[in-house]
């Protein structure tokens, strides 16, 4: 496997930018892998992340689509807040679409790096709006009273 994975900080938008180049995920050995690989990376930021994923270079074929979709998922609940996607081939986005669909994760898939990292970051203002606008459990509760 000569696949190349970058993961670069964006400190302005506080998001994690991942780059791969000549990725292809033809067998299970290849999503073993990328799952390692991609685990050993987001692993260093001691946190989870907003993550804006540049498909263009990672490639999944119809052999792997299946355990690419789990290996996905694992990898996004435990190091990512949201994951928003741009660019890639044909199969490859329709593997995303799916395993997104069958395992309850929004499918976040755009033509280009702008228009994915202004919906990332329309989704993270409008949980924080969310979340200011909760009231507190006390505050509830005295309501009740």
């Amino acid at each position: 496997m000569s696949w190349r994975m970058t993961f670069e900080y964006d400190p302005q938008n506080d998001v994690v930018l991942a780059h791969f180049s000549r990725c292809l995920l033809v067998s299970a050995a290849d999503v073993q892998q990328w799952k390692a690989d991609m685990e050993e990376k987001l692993s260093q930021f001691g946190r989870k992340v907003d993550l804006l994923i540049d498909l263009d270079g990672l490639e999944v074929t119809f052999t792997a689509g299946r355990l690419f979709g789990h290996a996905r998922r694992d990898v996004q609940e435990r190091f990512t807040q949201r994951a928003y996607c741009y660019g890639g081939d044909e199969m490859t986005r329709m593997f995303l679409s799916t395993s997104g669909v069958l395992h309850g994760h929004p499918v976040n898939q755009y033509e280009t790096r702008v228009q994915a990292l202004m919906a990332l970051l329309s989704d993270r203002d409008a949980v924080r709006r969310r979340t200011v606008a909760r009231p507190s459990s006390a505050h509830q509760l005295a309501a009740v009273r």
